[in-house]
This record gives C-alpha cells, sequence and structure tokens, in this order.
C-alpha cells in the first residue's frame, strides 16, 4: 500500500516538475515573499515559429478541428523542444507560437559564455535542420525564426497565497526580442553581445546585417569542438515516463517540494492531479472566452513593485468574476496577461458578461495607477483547445486555436480600449448600447475577422430588482406550498413565539428559483407583509456589506438617493425624536453617511459598537414597520455571491415577524463556504427546498409562457422533450427556444386571435444541432461535478445513452471500483442517469452528446477501443493471447462465443462491435466483426441486415480472401432471399387451399351432410390427410378451387425457380456496385 502511494506521490511530482522551468525549480527553494526578484546571466534564445497564425487559418477554413491542429504543433514543439533539451537548453516560457530557451552561465568569465553560445548555435542549427519547411497537411510549410543573446536577465515572481506567476525581463530579453525582428523563417540571428563572444568566428560564415545583428550562414563541421566536447548533448533514456529523474532535465525529484511549485500551475491542472485523473483528459475542446491584456509600465518606477501592483488588480478582478489567469509575459509583445473564462473547474452560464465586465472594472482600475501609462485589452469568444501542449518532460496547460490569435491581435491593433469580437457582443445578450463600432483594420493572419466592437464600460447598468411574474408557476406545488406556510407562521406569530428563519431555496441554476423566489414573495404581499428584495451578482461578492448596504437603505427607505445629504436629510425628517434615530448614527459607515450620535455611543470601544450594530439591525426592520404590515419577508436572489461580511449579519434581521427567504445557487469550489453562511445552513430550524426540475409534462405551456404565446407546434414540444428528457431545467429550454428564434427557425404569429408559435418553412427541428448556449449551459453543469462525477459522465458518452455500471468500472479502470460506484450514486441523484430495465441511462441524450463532444478525436478512439475489447472478452471469450495467435495465423478474428452467449445476443454484440471498432479506427476488426454480423444474420434467417453488412464490409476494402468469403456470404443471402420468398407463396397458395376446403367441410356440416367435424381446425402438419378424409365423406372429387391470390403472388408463383434466382441475384450485383462507387 505505501509503495503505491509513494509510486502516486512521484508520478504527481515529475508532472509538476515538468510544467516549471529548472530555473524556476531552483529559485522556489529559497522562495518567500513576493515580488520577488532572480537575476541570472546566459544565453538566451527566442524562437518564433513562422507560419504559425496561417496554419491555424487554414485548419479553420477546412474544419479540421483543433485537436488535429494541436497534435501537429505539439508534433513540432516535441522537435524543436527535445533539441533544446539535448542540449541543456531550459524552455522558460511559451507565448503561442514562440518560446524563450535559457543557457545559465555561473560567473563572468568569458569562456563559459563562449561554450554556453557554442551550444546555442549548435542547437539553432540543429533545429534548422530538423524542422524547416515541416509538412503540416494543409499546404502551409512552418519553419523556425531563431535569435540568440547573451547578458544578464531578470526573472520577476509575483501572485498572492494562492497562485504564483513568473515573467522573464531585462536588457537582454529586449536584446534577443529586437533580434528576432531581423528573422526570416529558416535563419538564426546573433544578436551584437552573442556575436561579441561567438568562439572561432574563422569557422563561422556570416552575415552583417547592420552594427548590432548579424546573421549565422554556415558553420564548419569541427567548429567550437573544443567548447562542445566539454558538455556533450545529452541522449535521451529508453524510458518514456518521469520516475526518479527526468530523461533529460537534470533534476532530482526527491529533492523538489511540490507544495511549492503548486501555486505556479494552473488550476484545472492540479484537480486532475489531486483527483488521480490522467492528464490526457484534460485536452478537449470547449467555448471560451480569452482576454489578452497588454501594459505599457513607466520605466522610472520599480519594475518588480509595478509588476505585483498591476497583477494584484488583474487577479482580484479575475478571482472576482470567475476566470483564470493563465500567465504573464514579457519577452513577445510588452507586458502582457492573458485570463480565461470558461475553463474547466470556472465554467459559468454568464461567462461571456463576467469577461466583459471584467475587462472594463480591470481597464478602470489599471488606470488609475500612476504607474502605467496605457492598457489595451482584446477579448474574443469561441471554440478552442484547452491541454497540455509541449514535449513530455516540458510543458504548458494552455490554450491554442484562431481565437486566440484574435484576441492577440486586438489587443495589439486596438490600443487603450477594451475591443470584442461579434461573436462575443452576440453571446454576451447586453444591450448594443454597450459597443460601439470600430474602424475595420487589416489584421494579420485574419482574413475576415468580422465586426470589432468597442465594449463601453460607462453604459453599463445595474438592476438589483427581482423581475415580476408574467406567468403563474408551473410544477413545484409541494415546495410552494410549505414556503408559504413558513411565510404565514411569520406573519402570525407572535411576539417571543418561535418560527422558521430562513427559507433557502437550493437548486442547479436554470431550474426557476428567481421564478419560485417571485411566488414566495407574490404570496408573501397577500398576507399583508412588507417584502425588500436584493440581488447581489458576481461583480458584488468582494464588496464588502454590499448585500447589508442594500438592504438597509430598503428597510429605511434610502433607495434612489445619491447624495449624503439627501440621505441625512430624509432619516432626521422620517425619524427625528424616535429611539431609533439616536441609534442610526452606528450606520453611517454602512450608507456613507454622517449622523451625529449619542455621547454613550461615542464613548463606546469598536467591539461595542458592533454588538449594538448588530442589536440596531433587528430594531431597524421592527420598527420600520408600518400599521399594516403582518411581518417582513426579506427575499434575497442569487444568495450565493452575498459577500462574506453580509453573511455574518443576516441573522440580525431575522426577528419575531420577518423571515428571509434565499435562492440559492452552488458556491464556488475554490473558495470557502463562509462560516455564517454553513451555520444558516445547517441550522435545523432553516427550511430547504431542493428544485430538481420541472415534470416533462410541463413541456408544453412552459414554451407558451416563455414565447408569450397560446399554442405551440407539436414537433416543438415532441423534439425538446427527445432533447431534454427527465426532469426539465426550464432555462436549457428557454436557450433552444431563443436560438431558434433567433435563427428564424421558428416565428410567432400574431395575425390569430391569440398569439401562436409557428416553424418556419422549409426547416426540420429534429435536424438542427444543439445551440451553443445550450451546450455552454450543459458544460457548466459538466465541470460544477467532481473531477470523478465528471470523467464518469464523459467514459459513458462513449458507450451510447445506456450501459451497465461494470462498463464504467472497467473504463475508469485507473480507480478503485467503490469510488466509481460512489460517482454513479453521485450522478443517479444528479438525475443525470437513472436505471432503466437494470441499465443506467442518460436521461439527457443532449447531455451524453455535449459530453462526447468535449473528447479528443485521440480520447474518443481510445476510448471506444477500451469498450470493444470489453465487449470480446465478455460475450465472445476473445483475450490478447487469443489475438495475438490470430493475428499471426490469419486475416479474420476467430469465430468464438462464452458457453452462455446465444447467436441471438451475438446479433447484438457484433453491431457494437462494428461501431466502436470502427470509430477506434481499426479497419482489420471492423472488416472482421462486419463479416460475423453477417452470418449471424444469415443463420438467423434476417437476410436483409446480412447484405447490408456485407456492402458495409465490401465497401471498407477487405483482403482478397475476405472479399472472397463476402461474395459467399452474398450468394448464401441472396439465396436465402429466394427460398424465404418461394416458401412465402407456397405457403400462402396451401393456406388458401385449406381455408376454403375447411370452409366448404363447414357448411356440409351444418347441412348434415357429414356427422362428426374436429374442433380446431387449424392448418397443421397433418392437414392433407384431413382434407382427404372430409373429401371422401363429401363426395369431392376435385380439389377446391385456388382461390385468388394477389396479382403478383400469382405471376411469382409461376415463375421458375432458376430464373427466379438469376433476377434476385443479379439485383443484388447491382445493389451492390451501385453503392459502392
Amino acid at each position: 500500500m505505501e509503495e503505491k502511494e509513494t509510486a502516486k506521490q512521484d508520478k504527481i511530482s515529475a508532472e509538476l516538475v515538468a510544467h516549471v522551468p529548472d530555473v524556476v525549480i531552483l529559485a522556489t527553494q529559497e522562495l518567500k515573499d513576493l515580488p520577488a526578484v532572480q537575476r541570472l546571466e546566459g544565453v538566451l534564445m527566442m524562437l518564433d515559429i513562422s507560419g504559425f497564425t496561417a496554419m491555424c487559418e487554414e485548419f479553420a477554413k477546412r474544419n479540421l478541428g483543433v485537436d488535429i491542429l494541436t497534435k501537429t504543433l505539439n508534433d513540432y514543439l516535441g522537435h524543436i523542444q527535445d533539441t533544446v533539451l539535448r542540449a541543456g537548453g531550459d524552455v522558460i516560457e511559451f507565448a503561442g507560437d514562440a518560446l524563450l530557451v535559457l543557457w545559465a552561465i555561473e560567473g563572468n568569465d568569458s569562456e563559459p559564455r563562449k561554450g554556453a553560445i557554442a551550444k546555442a548555435v549548435k542547437c539553432s542549427r540543429e533545429i534548422q535542420k530538423k524542422c524547416h519547411n515541416w509538412d503540416t497537411q494543409v499546404d502551409v510549410l512552418l519553419g523556425v525564426k531563431i535569435a540568440l543573446a547573451v547578458g544578464s536577465l531578470a526573472i520577476t515572481y509575483v501572485g498572492g497565497k494562492v497562485s504564483h506567476h513568473f515573467s522573464t525581463s531585462g536588457e537582454t530579453v529586449n536584446e534577443v526580442n529586437q533580434a528576432e525582428k531581423y528573422c526570416e523563417k529558416g535563419t538564426i540571428v546573433l544578436a551584437y553581445s552573442a556575436w561579441r563572444l561567438c568562439p572561432e568566428k574563422k569557422g563561422v560564415q556570416a552575415v552583417r546585417l547592420d552594427d548590432k545583428h548579424v546573421k549565422i550562414i554556415a558553420v564548419k563541421k569541427t567548429w567550437a569542438s573544443e567548447y562542445l566536447e566539454q558538455s556533450k548533448i545529452v541522449e535521451p533514456r529508453k524510458s518514456k515516463a518521469l520516475t526518479q529523474q527526468a530523461a533529460l532535465r537534470n533534476i532530482e525529484l526527491k529533492t523538489v517540494d511540490k507544495n511549492k511549485l503548486r501555486p505556479f500551475i494552473a488550476a484545472p491542472v492540479l484537480h486532475k492531479l489531486d483527483g488521480n485523473q490522467p492528464l490526457e483528459y484534460l485536452s478537449e475542446h470547449r467555448d471560451v472566452t480569452i482576454l489578452f491584456i497588454n501594459l505599457v509600465l513607466e520605466s522610472a518606477h520599480d519594475h518588480a513593485a509595478c509588476l505585483q501592483k498591476v497583477q494584484e488588480v488583474i487577479g482580484a478582478a479575475v478571482l472576482q468574476f470567475q476566470g483564470l489567469t493563465n500567465k504573464i509575459f514579457e519577452f513577445d509583445k510588452g507586458t502582457s496577461f492573458i485570463v480565461l473564462f470558461g475553463m474547466p473547474g470556472f465554467k459559468h452560464e454568464e461567462e461571456v458578461v463576467h469577461a466583459l465586465h471584467c475587462s472594463g472594472q480591470i481597464r478602470r482600475n489599471i488606470n488609475s495607477l500612476p504607474e502605467v501609462k496605457a492598457v489595451s485589452i482584446g477579448v474574443t469568444t469561441g471554440k478552442v483547445f484547452c491541454g497540455v501542449v509541449g514535449h513530455p518532460e516540458r510543458h504548458e496547460y494552455t490554450v491554442i486555436g484562431p481565437k486566440v490569435n484574435m484576441a492577440a491581435r486586438l489587443m495589439m491593433y486596438y490600443p487603450k480600449v477594451v475591443s470584442c469580437d461579434s461573436e462575443t457582443r452576440l453571446r454576451s445578450k447586453l444591450d448594443p448600447c454597450h459597443f460601439e463600432e470600430l474602424p475595420e483594420i487589416t489584421l494579420k493572419g485574419l482574413d475576415d475577422p468580422g465586426q470589432i466592437y468597442e465594449y463601453n464600460t460607462s453604459a453599463v447598468s445595474r438592476d438589483n430588482s427581482i423581475p415580476d411574474a408574467k406567468s403563474p408557476l408551473l410544477g413545484y406545488n409541494k415546495e410552494f406550498t410549505a414556503g408559504i406556510l413558513a411565510v404565514q407562521g411569520a406573519s402570525t406569530a407572535e411576539t417571543g413565539e418561535k418560527h422558521s428563519q430562513f427559507i433557502v431555496i437550493q437548486g442547479e441554476p436554470g431550474m426557476g428559483k428567481t421564478r419560485f423566489l417571485r411566488a414566495i414573495m407574490d404570496g408573501a404581499n397577500k398576507y399583508h407583509m412588507r417584502v425588500v428584495s436584493a440581488r447581489p451578482s458576481v461583480c458584488d461578492a468582494s464588496t464588502p456589506y454590499h448585500t447589508v448596504c442594500i438592504l438597509l437603505s430598503e428597510l429605511l427607505e434610502l433607495s434612489g438617493i445619491e447624495s449624503a445629504q439627501s440621505k441625512e436629510a430624509e432619516l432626521n425628517e422620517r425619524y427625528q425624536g424616535t429611539s431609533l434615530m439616536h441609534q442610526l448614527c452606528l450606520v453611517n459607515n454602512l450608507l456613507g453617511i454622517q449622523l451625529t450620535g449619542s455621547e454613550a455611543i461615542e464613548r463606546m470601544t469598536p467591539a461595542q459598537r458592533n454588538i449594538q450594530l448588530h442589536k440596531l439591525i433587528g430594531k431597524i426592520v421592527s420598527d420600520t414597520e408600518l400599521d399594516h404590515h403582518e411581518g417582513t419577508l426579506i427575499a434575497i436572489d442569487d444568495a450565493e455571491y452575498i459577500d462574506a461580511d453580509s453573511w455574518d449579519y443576516l441573522k440580525d434581521f431575522v426577528g419575531d415577524s420577518c423571515i428571509i427567504s434565499l435562492s440559492l445557487g452552488p458556491f464556488r469550489k475554490d473558495e470557502s463556504t463562509p462560516k455564517a453562511a454553513t451555520e444558516i445552513l445547517q441550522d435545523q430550524s432553516t427550511i430547504h427546498m431542493k428544485l430538481n426540475g420541472l415534470d416533462p409534462q410541463c413541456m408544453e405551456p412552459l414554451l407558451c409562457q416563455q414565447m408569450e404565446v397560446a399554442t405551440v407546434p407539436r414537433e416543438l414540444t415532441n423534439m425538446l422533450s427527445s432533447n431534454l428528457k427527465g426532469r426539465l431545467n426550464p432555462s436549457w429550454v428557454k436557450q433552444c427556444i431563443a436560438n431558434m428564434l433567433h435563427h428564424k427557425q421558428l416565428e410567432i404569429d400574431t395575425h390569430r386571435v391569440q398569439p401562436a408559435c409557428i416553424i418556419a418553412h422549409g426547416i426540420r427541428l429534429m435536424e438542427l444541432k444543439v445551440p451553443p448556449s445550450l451546450r455552454d449551459c450543459m458544460i457548466a453543469f459538466i465541470d460544477r461535478l467532481s473531477e470523478t462525477e465528471g470523467m464518469a459522465v464523459k467514459m459513458a458518452s462513449i458507450i451510447g445513452t445506456s450501459f451497465t455500471d461494470d462498463v464504467l468500472v472497467t473504463l475508469m479502470s485507473h480507480m478503485s471500483s467503490d469510488k466509481v460506484h460512489q460517482s454513479i450514486g453521485a450522478l443517479l441523484s444528479a438525475s443525470v442517469f437513472f436505471y432503466d430495465n437494470g441499465q443506467l441511462r442518460f436521461r439527457s441524450s443532449t447531455l451524453q452528446e455535449t459530453a462526447y463532444s468535449l473528447l479528443l478525436d485521440k480520447q474518443r478512439c481510445k476510448l471506444h477501443e477500451q469498450y470493444a475489447m470489453y465487449l470480446e472478452k465478455k460475450y465472445l471469450g476473445v483475450t490478447s493471447k487469443t489475438k495475438s495467435f490470430f493475428r499471426k495465423t490469419c486475416n479474420r478474428v476467430p469465430t468464438v462465443r462464452m458457453a452462455d452467449t446465444s447467436e441471438r445476443q451475438l446479433q447484438l454484440v457484433y453491431p457494437q462491435l462494428v461501431t466502436h471498432w470502427r470509430k477506434a479506427g481499426n479497419k482489420a476488426k471492423t472488416i472482421n466483426y462486419l463479416i460475423h454480423a453477417a452470418e449471424s444474420a444469415i443463420a438467423l434467417g434476417n437476410t436483409m441486415q446480412a447484405i447490408s453488412f456485407i456492402f458495409q464490409a465490401k465497401k471498407a476494402s477487405p483482403s482478397p480472401a475476405q472479399t472472397e468469403h463476402l461474395n459467399a456470404l452474398g450468394a448464401r443471402a441472396a439465396s436465402s432471399l429466394f427460398v424465404l420468398r418461394k416458401k412465402r407463396v407456397d405457403m400462402s397458395v396451401m393456406k388458401m387451399r385449406w381455408r376454403a376446403a375447411a370452409v366448404k367441410a363447414r357448411e356440409y356440416y351444418q347441412a348434415g351432410k357429414i356427422t362428426s367435424m374436429p374442433s380446431d381446425f387449424r392448418m397443421k402438419s397433418d392437414e392433407r390427410t384431413k382434407m382427404k378424409e372430409y373429401r371422401s365423406q363429401l363426395s369431392l372429387d376435385e380439389e377446391p378451387k385456388q382461390p385468388c391470390l394477389p396479382l403478383l403472388d400469382r405471376i411469382v408463383s409461376c415463375i421458375p425457380s432458376w430464373i427466379y434466382f438469376s433476377i434476385v441475384y443479379l439485383l443484388f450485383l447491382y445493389c451492390y456496385f451501385l453503392y459502392a462507387y
């Protein structure tokens, strides 16, 4: 057990090390306070991949998929990094299509510098030799531009308690960046600092570009041999996995403190590692919003202190709006930050709005810093690849795709504004007044970027009210009755009488919590209760006392009054001479006013004032109620965004006739739940209501409410019901409807007596794809699951809509079966799965398709292969030994089966094996099981199925032996088809003859001409004998007349067998060639 745990920890340490450069690993051993600066000397190499932007654009045009793009880039980067690591280089930073590599030097002697330059030049030559004009399959050839400089540089470490970042800067960084501008694809340019110390210049063929830059043309084979022999290039070990020591990096894993490395690693990576999940499943396609932030810093200020201050401002905004700071870099485009919204674990239904609000807040706060001259932000939204990129021993978690490149271009081409693309504007669903069109500029590498907009932060308006209900509450009758009884109990409670203090409405986003809360508020109005509401947003979660201030303003009727003087005058006029007025000075800091307090309050200590403030809040609630009020209901929507300080005061609002209703969504995973919130939720008097969605029968009335129509097409109801099975999430339904209305697939007919929804002409609803907005909601739902549960959903999506739990245990073999079953139980509770006839099923096929789409093609192939092998082992008894034997002896998988597997079971198993081996990309297995499926279908008499399997197998280019076998099967199938048809005709003729004879016999029996007749006159095998007996009794010498058969059957019955067989066989050949060609 201890050995397994040690191996697990070593694996985690190795993966952490692979995400961090060598110099940072060494620095973390002594890193204490931030900001910190690490001074280094060395040779700096900047590699810029030429053709990367064009390649991304071409991949997008051809719809080849981001995973193929990433594989191409990973192959290319892997070769580059492998050469760098063998030469002793340290990959410090990644920046999309650029790398920064360091050969660190100790001391100021010239000899070590010459040796490092020699290694860097040699490495550069090797890279150009291997990686110049790299084929990308899209008619774009990749190349590398390499620049070298030598000197001093600084690595600045900034961050907070949770996350740390580092950035490379200094004169040498500027110098190598300048040298890169002189590079062309396939060239190596040395800055003067590197050329000055370059050894054996006579052995180097070079061209001087100007006074400070030299281009290397060629070097002699024996050039700098004495320097290169002193530091031989490291040969890689055979082991692919990082074990006790990195194969190419000189790092002992036992000496690494992994806890000091964790802050430098992206949160999604840490979540996977902590959940013991393979990092390969971290790579996926998803829609994200990308922010590129560029800063122009004042050189007069201390760089490290300035960068730390900027990072604190950006980090606070990113944390508040649920984003992720991916990296900071200064070697390519000045000081730049990359911020991502919608990453695994950070997905939110409103992430695009959050990203825009975050951009506006960052721009406002950064512009107020004297250390910053200007800030430019580019925002784009779209599908990207999220995952690990680079070499197995040195990689980083990042995003790749055309939208990433576009965000960087917007940042540079539209300075001093927040610019965004049309997709971001559309998905934000904000009012058009927030956006202004920007002039069209040709963006490098982007043929058609579309209209670009400036996001106008000054136009942002806030509405904290809970919207009124336009229609009755659907469903949730039991929960609503319980809530109203609690409200009624508070309104009728006598002084000192206990009643429920909190109603907590919980559920996944979109389940209708806001609508339910509105219904509770309307019910409270009927009982003549005063209703006070607040609706904090993600923007307010980090603002201390925000929710308390809103509630106090509502209770004191100060909402809408802006100035402090007006608030003071209003309070003086309303409460002058009351006991409450003497204590209102305690809320001065909360409401931003300056009321005069009594001497007793002035003499209080801060702790005493805080105690009195808690007491005052309850007094404000009771003293501000009017005579006709029977009590007070405080309704708070989106209570998960209540700031931590306000949670401490919520209990003080509750009194004899006051009750608080909270609409509460899931708390953020990366933040701890406030202590006061935990106490309220765990209090026994708190009433909990879990909204799990509407009954499927509510689909039609829900659609009518959302579109404000009287009727909806039955086809629309059926389509949505088939895609959103199980309990309905009203928000998901709304996303679908909004998308169809936007694309004019649905129309509202207002010419009728009552408005009605109709389907637009030429639209087939069942063929429509899942809208991106609904897909985002489902991805956010998957992200909110635990790592194990999310992995189980993705694994199950490979199998289909139904499966068994033992399949998941097999596919998730890296985890214990107990943990997998716990995850299945949690997913059953969350209504993701349900049991149907002993099998697990997805409640929503759309959720299954969304989970499947998150997987990369490589991951899908691997999982399809695992499931196909599971089917082989379970039903066919095929093991690895069996497969290897038959691979050597023949081209076909053996026709084997388990003892308890019937032919009819195989008829169901073979098509599944065909499907999964085909999706796994195994052509040989696909053909083999198509042949087995055809044989099984013929054996069971399913001739048409057999012909279909034969067609598919022939289309897959089988071997000559397989083709011959398929032709024989085709002949058997055609023969079976003929024999079956002939049998049917013969049976039809005999049946009609027997039936006519039986009718006549009955007539004679009724007439008394025969004395007995069998009670059950059915067509059995001995009917001919019976007919002879009746004919003798009836004196019938002739057979009954042949009944009038259908014309086609009569024609077929007259055709000789050999002619019929020939026609069928010719039709079979014709259909085959028509299908194949």
